[in-house]
């Protein structure tokens, strides 16, 4: 596969497939890195709203118990 400088020293073209491809491994890391951050992010805001469903079928079956107690 042989590659072919661009006008941005971190793209190179590949001659067979005519694909631009990035070698800033640096940009690489940090977007594999943001990319989890994202993903973290995303689990704790699913488990909040797994949480406050919890907590909501709990305080119905409260509220049931009472009803049912007093009536």
């Amino acid at each position: 596969m042989a590659r072919v400088a661009t006008e941005d020293k971190r793209l190179v073209r590949d001659t067979n497939s005519r694909a631009v491809i990035n070698t800033d491994r640096t940009a690489f890391t940090m977007y594999k890195a943001r990319r989890e951050h994202d993903k973290k992010a995303n689990d704790i805001a699913n488990d909040v709203a797994n949480l406050k469903q919890d907590m909501y079928e709990i305080k119905q079956m409260l509220h049931s118990i009472i009803r049912g107690t007093d009536g």
